[in-house]
């Protein structure tokens, strides 16, 4: 493990051009030290090639879509960071975005998920927007995440996994996302659960916000999205249930 490291862990399966703004934006606006571990769940659209026309990250190919839950457990393993963070491909950090989350997730040792604000989340992370496009989007968030804000910060009982920073040590304890639910949803409510077991604080980053286009994964590649939110759902409560 590399003490002060961030390894964010970026899935892809198709949606090429939002993956090209997510990579150009964490390069752009994140000065901490980071590594970069794409995973690829089957892409057919270009975007394979242009991963591996790219010299800073680490990629994983897979040659079919293993889902969520599985591609970030295979980043997860080669990470190296005191930090890791999954992140989506269709968000677009912003400045200020990795510091604030990093100062939110160290303010308290018994810290262990640090999640921030969105456009295109659910619950208490939701934020109502009014920019109309991407060059208003940048104005907002970079007048948003400006100053580091405690005040701003509040515990949850999870936060969800588009953007979701996580210790070291709640890997160590907690372990691997579960695989019982594939292609994706619940595995993060889940993982929360099991880290707030174990004693570790779910916080939301208050003063940090990041841009969310929203499950490009399921609209753009024809998955049926509201079965499996039903399947992981009913997985989710027997697992639960007791």
């Amino acid at each position: 493990m590399m003490a002060g490291l961030t390894s964010i862990v970026i899935l892809t399966y198709n949606q090429f051009e939002y993956t090209r703004w997510c990579l150009a934006a964490i390069r752009y606006y994140t000065s901490e030290p980071y590594e970069l571990i794409v995973v690829d769940n089957g892409s057919t659209d270009g975007t394979v090639e242009y991963l591996q026309s790219q010299a800073d990250m680490e990629i994983i190919l897979n040659g079919e879509n293993k889902g969520f839950a599985k591609g970030c457990n295979q980043g997860i393993k080669t990470a190296g960071g005191e930090y890791i963070l999954l992140l989506n491909n269709d968000t677009v950090p912003v400045s200020g975005w990795l510091r604030n989350m990093i100062n939110c997730l160290e303010s308290d040792p018994s810290i262990g998920i640090v999640g921030p604000r969105s456009n295109y989340v659910k619950g208490p992370q939701s934020l109502e927007v009014s920019y109309t496009d991407m060059d208003e989007m940048f104005a907002f968030s970079e007048q948003f995440n400006r100053s580091p804000d405690p005040a701003k910060w509040l515990e949850l009982g999870m936060v969800v996994g588009f953007c979701m920073l996580v210790k070291r040590a709640v890997i160590d304890t907690v372990g691997l996302l579960d695989e019982r639910f594939g292609i994706g949803f619940f595995e993060d409510d889940d993982y929360c659960l099991r880290a707030r077991s174990k004693g570790f604080k779910i916080m939301c980053a208050g003063d940090t916000f990041v841009h969310h286009f929203g499950s490009r994964s399921f609209i753009g590649n024809n998955i049926d999205r509201d079965r499996i939110v039903q399947e992981n759902w009913e997985k989710y409560l027997a697992k639960w249930k007791h």
